[in-house]
């Protein structure tokens, strides 16, 4: 269940990364504000990435 929301999570953090450049390449959003925004998607994005991605079950000789 946790993968699942960590994966719904690092999506949106993903679409979130590309609306404000979007917003700025067409005047709507100053610099700034894209550059903060930008940082906190990026960072809750690495996190959530980490937590589906991560993998915790031993590998066994059948998992080639």
């Amino acid at each position: 269940m946790i993968k699942l929301i960590a994966k719904i999570v690092s999506l949106i953090a993903l679409m979130v990364l590309i609306v404000p450049s979007l917003l700025f390449f067409s005047g709507r959003m100053e610099l700034d504000q894209v550059k903060w925004i930008m940082l906190i998607a990026t960072i809750i994005w690495f996190v959530a990435a980490s937590l589906w991605m991560w993998d915790n079950e031993p590998k066994t000789q059948d998992d080639k």
